[in-house]
């Protein structure tokens, strides 16, 4: 029951951010630090007043040229580019569509929360329409493409690649592990994998992008400088006027659900401004009573809830923390002449900045732990630990991760040995099994021009009497909500959607100008 209300916390934070200038930030953060490994090439000269950030002339949208090739009429293309774009990721992100073939196998499914616990089980049910494969692996395999002003999606007897943009290619497959036989299958290597293929643009421009957004994050840059990280201030303030500004509509939405604490804070240092975008925001209650189910959520489960997720290098300093702490949604990445830039736990410059574009390989560490408080008790996990390997080269565009560690159990003495005899094998066996859990994403351009992007991750899970117990347990509690959940989820991402599609449109002319801006330049440094 307490898994459920984590991921919606999460997902609520995340489809709010990810449709503000803001978002583009959390997935940056999620690249940033593959610096770390490997020695990033010298920053490009600062090009505006403002030592490497962008001017407030600027419009917010600017960085969306660079999911363009380089050329002629970049911002023009870079416009049809993304309206394809947020065509597509209406229909995929808000109005999902299961075929009748396809509902009968999730209604034979366990509710999503639970699905990995219960996965040996559902080897061997016969409801299921497994497609069987030579080596003993049961899998289900879907396609799915635009549908209207839905994606659907459809059950398919084999996996095939897709061969026109906007079409996807899923799979769900169980194996069972070493140590099974065909009467007992206590363990089995779960995947769960997807393809699609885009005919709009690549991981590897998505960095580009995402590095350009860092310089427009910033306040005025200018005295009084901040002392401390925390003061609501002037910088503060001109930052926010800048993103009422520019993006009006989408700030109206964030008022609305939002109060902000602090946004950011500029420190003056021999090297350049420092803008440490530290975010402290709290969801305004009140105004999600019109999504009851969220505000149920909310209402009930912020005061108990504690959650961190940090973005490490090799040396311990951070490229990124983000935490939900009884009602306190946290954010901290530092930017330091418009480049990323790490930090160490008192919030000062722990390195050299580093121009994500320009990387092509290295690795960065995730660790992140959650908990709850019930009855005066906390229990949770602690320890989550992945390592994400990353390559780029001119065409192609690579994530690995890995899990590094077997996750800790959070619960008081007495209770902590009970809850590590019921979930501390498989905990075990996911992190160190058949290789650990381990997942992938990639983009690559083909011959055409579009983008076949890839992923998926697989784990070996034990088969737990007493984890698909409970699991049975919550089931009961939550499956009577998981579909109004999941539509409100939806609703209120696209409500942010709509506002941010609004100020996009409103700003199509100062991006087109954009390609006359650049000409001139060219020009005046003939």
């Amino acid at each position: 029951q307490t898994i459920r209300p984590r991921l919606l916390r999460f997902r609520l934070f995340r489809i709010a951010i990810a449709t503000s200038s803001a978002a583009i930030i959390i997935m940056i953060c999620a690249i940033a630090s593959y610096a770390a490994s490997s020695p990033p090439k010298p920053a490009s000269a600062p090009t505006t007043a403002n030592s490497g950030f962008a001017t407030d002339s600027r419009t917010l949208f600017a960085p969306i040229v660079c999911l363009a090739p380089p050329g002629p009429a970049r911002a023009s293309r870079a416009i049809a580019i993304f309206d394809r774009q947020l065509a597509f990721q209406r229909k995929l992100s808000f109005h999902p569509k299961l075929g009748p073939s396809l509902q009968k196998v999730v209604d034979q499914m366990p509710p999503r929360q639970s699905t990995m616990i219960r996965t040996a089980a559902l080897y061997s049910k016969p409801e299921i329409p497994w497609h069987h494969q030579p080596d003993g692996t049961h899998q289900i395999c879907v396609s799915g493409q635009p549908d209207d002003a839905d994606y659907l999606y459809t059950l398919v007897q084999n996996w095939r690649s897709p061969e026109e943009p906007s079409r996807f290619a899923g799979l769900f497959g169980l194996k069972p592990s070493g140590d099974s036989t065909p009467g007992n299958v206590s363990s089995v290597t779960g995947t769960l994998g997807g393809e699609l293929m885009m005919d709009t643009y690549g991981l590897g421009a998505l960095v580009d992008t995402m590095a350009d957004v860092l310089s427009e994050f910033h306040g005025d840059l200018k005295p009084p400088w901040d002392s401390v990280p925390g003061n609501f201030n002037h910088h503060d303030r001109a930052a926010l006027d800048r993103f009422h500004r520019n993006m009006p509509h989408l700030a109206a939405k964030f008022d609305h659900y939002f109060k902000f604490n602090n946004l950011l804070d500029e420190f003056n240092s021999p090297a350049g401004p420092i803008v440490l975008f530290n975010v402290d925001m709290e969801v305004r209650l009140d105004a999600l009573k019109k999504y009851p189910l969220l505000y149920d959520f909310y209402r009930k489960v912020v005061p108990a809830v504690v959650a961190k997720s940090d973005i490490l290098d090799p040396h311990g300093n951070y490229w990124m923390r983000e935490a939900f702490d009884h009602g306190h949604i946290r954010f901290t990445i530092m930017i330091r002449n418009g480049l990323l830039t790490p930090f160490n736990a008192a919030m000062q410059p722990a390195g050299d900045s580093v121009a994500l574009g320009e990387i092509t390989r290295g690795s960065y560490r995730t660790l992140a732990s959650g908990q709850i408080t019930s009855l005066a008790m906390n229990f949770g996990l602690a320890n989550i630990g992945f390592t994400t390997d990353y390559r780029r080269d001119a065409d192609a565009c690579t994530f690995v991760n890995r899990m590094n560690a077997v996750p800790q159990l959070v619960a008081p003495p007495g209770v902590h040995q009970v809850m590590d005899l019921v979930a501390g094998d498989f905990l075990r066996v996911l992190a160190t099994g058949d290789g650990g859990l381990n997942s992938k994403l990639s983009s690559r351009m083909l011959p055409n021009g579009t983008y076949d992007f890839s992923g998926g991750f697989t784990a070996q899970l034990n088969y737990s009497p007493t984890l698909e117990l409970l699991a049975r347990i919550g089931d009961a509690i939550a499956k009577e909500h998981n579909d109004k959940v999941r539509a409100e989820e939806r609703a209120f991402g696209e409500e942010l959607f709509d506002a941010f599609v609004a100020d996009y449109n409103d700003a199509r002319p100062a991006i087109a100008a954009l390609d006359s801006d650049k000409n001139n330049l060219r020009e005046k440094s003939k």
